[in-house]
């Protein structure tokens, strides 16, 4: 999605003519940039230069078939590109025509050879181990086995001579002469071992959140260490093997920088790259002097004398897809397939405050509290009911809504199948510019909840949905992928906000072994365990018999919860599987178990201060003309303002909203500078209640054997949101909406 903007502000600082700009789905815009820029295939995870400098390693490890793609650093034309079985990280040169790469799901080493275009596979001694990251000095290799927590080195006859226990997810290694420092990106730790016969020392380094990288100084007296989730590069010196100094580098308008690779130049200036405030951070005698912006979530950063090179793992924008063909695995509007990455070459002396003032620039400016808005704590809104829902874009559902900006063609889930969404939208307010922050649901749920994803989330999740990672933990509590600040049940703890958790981050599937649990310290306690999170067997019609038992219990008792968050995930469906429900029916009973919801609250005591708000996790089963993660939002409020918004608001505006009308602080720097939906709420309120509308189509009706897809259905994994091969589901309801012909 397009969209050059004016920066009037901006060119007032630099004291130039306007510049363009990209705005992002996020609301965050991406400057043009000032010099040469190369197309990558999906999420390059890391670059390098050669020793001789003329080249520059870049490895595509996104949803896309992974490869090697060598360009020249003088101009940034391809060279070559390379496929590979598997890659992920930051490709390391030997020599200047041999690149090892780590090689993931492949357990082994990959040694390309640019010469011959030979692919050498140093297989490792034992399988499943997932190659996360490999350092070299000529003479020794040492290798992160990510899924096994453990440090191999020195390989020599397809063996590793040495096996050494880490922290969790390790994720970058460094070798200083006998010793191997490695990064644990789950334990928040480097360990530290010696190479030699026995392995005779271990020891580890506690330092800040989520070490993601690592860069040892051409003295070899100070390791430099990305810590993504701390907002700082730790300092450790190498001599005491401890940290000695700690040096910020996120924006003061909140945490959320996600510092996760770092460069030296020869001079030894020091370069992070800050992936998700999309910029640059240079750093000189431990501070930072200057910024410089960069194209969307860069991941790999590597200089010389004269230019810093960044690969962006998201490119430089985003696109709409309605041309949308899910039967093509390698279709390039599916989002994951869309987000092809960039390489930008960046002059070193452009480096300075006017860069620094274009990354300010690039930040959506927090909108003034307007001198009269409900949207404020201790208002009458007391109670917020949050609902996440899964994986629709605005035209799949309400593309034939009169008055919205949408494409009726595209509409696989119109009025007939969505009759309360439709009625909800154009009584309380239609919302056709707003975004999901996240592409896929891996992200989506932390974004819903956390206004953010991490680097670990950010880097993990493409190869895991193009089937090369065997791993889904973005949404169990496990330690890499937790926030710096959590999640909102973790801001409402902090500010004592009495909540209500249904089926957001419990186990899953549930049905089958209730009580639903959570792993999630911040919710033990505070959910229903008759509540199950996803598991399709479990029908959203029952998920609110049980939310509206809990609902009646807490009208009777007058002690409703400030918040509640409730999952409604079956509009996700589960294909064409036979005998279970249709893909319509699924759908159609997502919105009718939403409009239930609404008309419960609106007939109780608690209508009057009540905002109900509903938004997808992210778009990506679906078709739009506007921006593949343009997404459907409800609001339903005696205060909702009714009409037509065409404000740009993101997931990260709702949090925002919500944190506003309930008293929290803002958890990142997203929700702290996104624009809160003033305008979607009006001053008076109207109390009417809604009455939900009755099913227009049978929601009970089932596939049958012979529905087009049924045999790849009943093989698809669907124990969590997104298991299952989304081009493959994707086409599948694609027919059963009748959009495609068999």
């Amino acid at each position: 999605m397009r969209r050059l903007i004016p920066l009037f502000a901006l060119a007032l600082a630099l004291g130039a003519a306007a510049l363009s700009a990209t705005r992002l789905p996020t609301n965050w815009l991406i400057a043009a940039p000032t010099g040469r820029v190369a197309t990558t295939g999906t999420m390059p995870q890391g670059l390098a230069l050669s020793p001789d400098g003329t080249k520059l390693a870049v490895i595509d490890a996104g949803f896309n078939p992974p490869a090697l793609r060598v360009l020249a650093s003088s101009d940034l034309h391809t060279l070559e590109v390379i496929s590979l079985r598997d890659g992920f990280g930051t490709p390391v040169w030997a020599g200047n025509d041999r690149v090892l790469i780590p090689g993931a799901s492949t357990n082994a080493i990959l040694d390309v050879d640019l010469a011959s275009h030979r692919i050498g596979t140093r297989t490792l001694d034992r399988g499943g181990r997932w190659v996360s990251a490999l350092a070299t000095d000529g003479a020794r290799i040492a290798v992160a086995y990510d899924f096994t927590d453990q440090l191999g080195f020195d390989f020599g006859k397809h063996r590793a001579r040495g096996i050494v226990a880490t922290g969790a997810h390790p994720g970058a290694v460094v070798l200083d002469g006998s010793r191997i420092f490695v990064a644990n990106r789950g334990a928040s730790s480097l360990t530290v071992s010696v190479d030699d016969a026995r392995v005779s020392r271990l020891a580890t380094i506690p330092v800040d959140l989520h070490p993601s990288a690592l860069a040892l100084s051409a003295d070899r007296t100070r390791l430099y260490v990305a810590c993504a989730d701390a907002d700082v590069v730790d300092v450790v010196d190498t001599a005491s093997e401890r940290v000695v100094e700690r040096i910020a580098v996120g924006l003061p308008q909140g945490p959320g920088a996600s510092p996760n690779a770092l460069a030296l130049a020869p001079d030894g200036t020091l370069y992070v790259s800050l992936g998700a405030e999309n910029a640059i951070a240079e750093i000189r005698n431990d501070r930072v002097v200057a910024r410089m912006p960069t194209g969307w979530y860069p991941t790999g950063i590597a200089a010389n004398a004269t230019t810093v090179f960044v690969a962006d793992g998201k490119g430089e924008e985003s696109r709409a897809n309605p041309a949308f063909d899910p039967r093509r695995r390698d279709d390039p509007s599916y989002v994951a397939a869309a987000l092809v990455g960039s390489v930008r070459a960046i002059a070193r002396g452009a480096f300075g405050p006017q860069s620094t003032a274009r990354v300010l620039a690039d930040i959506p400016r927090p909108q003034p509290t307007p001198p009269q808005t409900v949207v404020r704590a201790h208002g009458p809104i007391r109670h917020v009911i949050y609902i996440i829902k899964e994986n629709r874009t605005y035209d799949q559902v309400l593309g034939d809504l009169a008055g919205g900006n949408g494409d009726p063609q595209l509409a696989w889930f119109g009025a007939k199948v969505t009759p309360n969404e439709h009625a909800i939208a154009t009584r309380f307010g239609i919302f056709d510019d707003t975004f999901t922050d996240a592409q896929v649901s891996a992200t989506g749920h932390n974004w819903s909840t956390a206004a953010f994803a991490n680097d670990y989330l950010e880097r993990m999740w493409p190869p895991d949905y193009a089937g090369r990672r065997d791993l889904y933990d973005f949404e169990d509590g496990a330690v890499a992928s937790t926030p710096r600040n959590g999640y909102l049940w973790d801001d409402a703890n902090r500010a004592h906000v009495a909540f209500r958790d249904y089926g957001e981050f419990v186990s899953a599937p549930a049905h089958a072994h209730l009580p639903a649990t959570t792993q999630m310290p911040g919710l033990v306690g505070r959910i229903d365990p008759k509540y199950p999170g996803f598991d399709l067997a479990y029908s959203d019609e029952a998920r609110i018999d049980e939310w509206q038992h809990e609902f009646e219990g807490y009208v009777a008792h007058d002690d409703l919860p400030p918040l509640e968050i409730v999952r409604l995930p079956n509009d996700h469906t589960w294909g064409t599987r036979a005998g279970k429900l249709t893909p319509q029916a699924y759908v159609a009973q997502n919105d009718h178990a939403l409009g239930r919801l609404v008309d419960v609250v609106s007939h109780s005591p608690y209508w009057k201060d009540t905002a109900i708000f509903a938004i997808e996790d992210d778009a990506q089963n679906g078709p739009d003309h506007v921006d593949d993660q343009r997404t459907t939002f409800y609001l339903a409020s005696p205060y909702a303002a009714p009409g037509v918004h065409h404000e740009h608001y993101t997931t990260s505006s709702v949090v925002r909203t919500i944190e506003l009308l309930l008293g929290l602080a803002p958890m990142s720097i997203y929700d702290a500078v996104a624009p809160p939906m003033y305008d979607a709420f009006a001053l008076e309120p109207r109390l009417k209640p809604y009455d939900v509308i009755a099913p227009k189509i049978d929601v009970h009706a089932t596939n049958a054997k012979t529905a087009y897809g049924a045999a790849l259905s009943a093989k698809m994994d669907f124990r969590h949101a997104d298991d299952a091969d989304s081009a493959e589901l994707n086409d599948i309801l694609a027919h059963a909406a009748g959009m495609r012909h068999p």
